[in-house]
């Protein structure tokens, strides 16, 4: 990356911040105080960091179960229930991360600007969005919430009121074959099954970028979203898949598939290294080298992102800006 770009790309690395937030770093890890902002199954924001809620989870946005025999969006309303309960409440949280996986988690108990602490007997959210019935206990790392998932099950409360909903599996498919409905840059669903492009980034779906100095910015999380679609539209996608000890996604290496669909079709580029080599994502070198070559000419050829300045995705869900 040329020096000039560097510099742009330091400042970017800003943190903006927001009125009413307090932000420290203690011992036992970083802390955020302020409004929760859902993000999706489990992922929140507060005062601009995106992490995963501690000991619970939902059901993707486009996942459903049934009740009375008809599919409903359980995915969408196991959200929007986390919402309203963290609605009009502000929460400090501790944030941590775990051997194994690239993601960081929060615990988050109700604050008090006053007491300039948590509130005295408040119930952290992870719990009380289990006991509201619409989210899982995710025992990924650790199984505290268990109990509280099995009450209101028996309560036959949220999801549990009708149709047991079906809990996706801990084994790790070995392969997807199929059409691709995606969801960002980094994800997408083949075949029913959700995965995660291994060895790169992409922008997050609310992320904003830059053109470079007096050209403005655009949305690039949702316009690399369409260069994915693009990319996988009309087409029968094969992926490898693999999991990594200590995280419960599924990481695949996807391609447009052979005739036969038991593999990628001979002679094209993975679409991992498509998306990085376009300049659309860069090379997640905290679990592979792989595609840090093809990040390297994206950057040399000012294609993609590098056309004019951005911060990477995980800079951005840290919170800079």
């Amino acid at each position: 990356m040329a020096s000039g770009k560097r510099a742009l790309l330091a400042l970017a690395f800003v943190l903006i911040a927001t009125p009413a937030v307090a932000q420290t770093t203690g011992a036992g890890g970083d802390t955020v105080v302020g409004d929760i902002r859902v993000r999706g199954a489990g992922v929140i924001a507060v005062a601009n960091q995106w992490f995963n809620l501690l000991g619970a989870t939902t059901f993707e946005r486009d996942e459903t179960c049934k009740r009375n025999g008809l599919e409903y969006q359980c995915g969408l309303i196991g959200q929007g229930v986390l919402a309203d309960i963290a609605h009009d409440t502000q929460y400090t949280c501790t944030l941590k991360e775990f051997p194994g996986d690239t993601r960081r988690y929060g615990t988050c108990v109700p604050y008090d600007f006053v007491l300039r602490g948590p509130i005295p007997g408040g119930v952290d959210l992870a719990t009380a969005w289990v006991r509201s019935g619409w989210a899982f206990a995710n025992t990924l790392h650790g199984d505290g919430l268990l109990a509280e998932e099995a009450q209101a099950k028996a309560a036959k409360k949220g999801m549990w009121d009708g149709v047991t909903p079906t809990v996706r599996p801990t084994d790790a498919p070995k392969q997807a074959f199929g059409p691709a409905w995606v969801f960002d840059g980094n994800s997408m669903r083949v075949a029913g099954t959700l995965v995660f492009l291994a060895g790169i980034e992409a922008p997050e779906l609310a992320q904003s970028c830059s053109l470079g100095a007096g050209q403005g910015g655009y949305f690039c999380g949702a316009y690399v979203r369409s260069v994915l679609i693009k990319l996988t539209m009309g087409k029968k996608i094969f992926c490898a898949i693999e999991r990594r000890q200590g995280d419960d996604r599924n990481w695949a290496t996807c391609s447009e598939a052979n005739a036969a669909g038991t593999g990628p079709k001979d002679g094209g580029k993975s679409i991992n290294e498509e998306m990085v080599r376009s300049g659309w994502a860069v090379a997640d070198r905290r679990t592979s080298n792989a595609y840090l070559n093809a990040q390297i000419d994206a950057d040399n050829e000012n294609v993609g992102l590098w056309q004019g300045t951005f911060t990477t995705p995980r800079e951005w869900r840290l919170g800079f800006r």
